[in-house]
């Protein structure tokens, strides 16, 4: 990487300044964020009229002394530390990004130059402060072609020879990780336990941060299905008109992890291969196409914002067959009890805040 500073006319130390700083703005705000359009509207809580990438625009075509009131830098400066972050790649640009470079540099430099906590910036930005989901899994079914000896094994509760693929997804229908090869008579819950316990490299949630999965999985820390049982039913519900927290949080869940069932439903209908009749490979060739298509599909994602795929991507997974029954005994991560318990208690009260924000603004209308 070249250096930053090269033609600049400025010091080697204040590149350094700059880059420590840019690494500190790296740490306090991260390039993850769900896109705009995402398929989860949230309880209103931050409600300002400007959104923080708004007021960020605001602030720097207005008056001169309004940025430097904030950031205590002038637009020119501003601009050139926004490059230096780009360019060194300590936060990554991408139209998808909810958070622009921009509003997470000044979100950072407000912070600093005015001691203000990260509630106050929350509120000034319209960002949540609570734990944060970092994506979706599930497993999907790839018809596979396997020898006479290993047919039962792949034949899966629908007869049909397949390979059960576990892939994880971010907010913006890029595959994160795959996890491809397993019979197709295997439990999506025993495809996460053999994930979890080889040495697949799967991506664990930092602390305080979470996959959302179904219901077959278990409510374990880093891991957030929704509720089972009656209450938690919202399958006949009308949109907007819930009972209890359970069946808001279990829709608002669905809502959201949908993400990973839209990403392989644009994923199978660009690759025929993936649909059926398959040549007849070796099988780790046939678990290599998988994950060159979901490669290709990240690819795509990134390069061709436009593609038509990705511009109607409602349709779902083409061959998902319902629900896949629980599989109870499976626990995938172990834990102690106290900390399933705090775990439990997270959920609990997450699903209770969203239910009293939703019955407040039911009040107001």
């Amino acid at each position: 990487m070249s250096d930053p500073g090269d033609g600049q006319g400025t010091s080697s130390s204040s590149d350094e300044d700059d880059l420590l700083f840019a690494a500190g703005a790296a740490l306090l705000f991260g390039p993850h964020a769900e896109p705009y359009g995402g398929p989860i509207q949230k309880v209103p809580c931050r409600t300002s009229a400007l959104s923080g990438r708004a007021w960020v625009e605001e602030v720097m075509s207005g008056h001169h002394t309004r940025i430097m009131d904030a950031t205590r830098l002038n637009v020119d400066s501003f601009m050139q530390l926004c490059a230096l972050l780009a360019e060194c790649g300590f936060v990554p640009q991408h139209h998808q990004k909810r958070v622009t470079i921009e509003e997470a540099l000044t979100m950072t430099l407000v912070m600093m130059s005015h001691n203000m906590r990260m509630r106050m910036i929350a509120d000034r930005f319209n960002h949540s402060t609570e734990t944060d989901c970092i994506g979706a899994i599930d497993g999907t079914h790839i018809p596979a072609c396997v020898p006479r000896r290993q047919q039962v094994a792949y034949t899966n509760r629908h007869g049909v020879q397949s390979q059960n693929v576990l892939a994880v997804c971010d907010h913006d229908m890029r595959f994160i990780y795959v996890y491809a090869g397993w019979e197709g008579s295997a439990h999506d819950a025993r495809v996460l336990d053999g994930a979890l316990t080889g040495p697949n490299h799967f991506p664990v949630p930092p602390t305080g941060k979470y996959y959302l999965v179904d219901f077959v999985y278990r409510n374990l820390p880093g891991f957030l299905p929704p509720y089972r049982g009656r209450q938690a039913d919202v399958s006949g519900r009308r949109r907007g008109r819930f009972a209890t927290a359970k069946e808001l949080f279990n829709y608002q869940h669905s809502a959201l992890r949908n993400v990973i069932e839209r990403s392989f439903g644009v994923l199978k209908r660009r690759f025929a291969i993936l649909r059926g009749a398959v040549p007849n490979y070796m099988m780790t060739t046939q678990i290599n196409v998988v994950i060159a298509c979901c490669a290709v599909h990240n690819f795509i994602r990134d390069q061709q914002p436009n593609d038509m795929y990705f511009a109607n991507p409602d349709e779902g997974d083409p061959t998902s067959h319902g629900a896949i029954p629980p599989y109870p005994e499976i626990q995938p991560l172990h834990s102690p009890p106290e900390v399933v318990e705090q775990w439990t208690a997270m959920r609990e009260s997450m699903a209770t805040h969203m239910f009293n924000a939703y019955r407040n603004t039911q009040h107001r209308t």
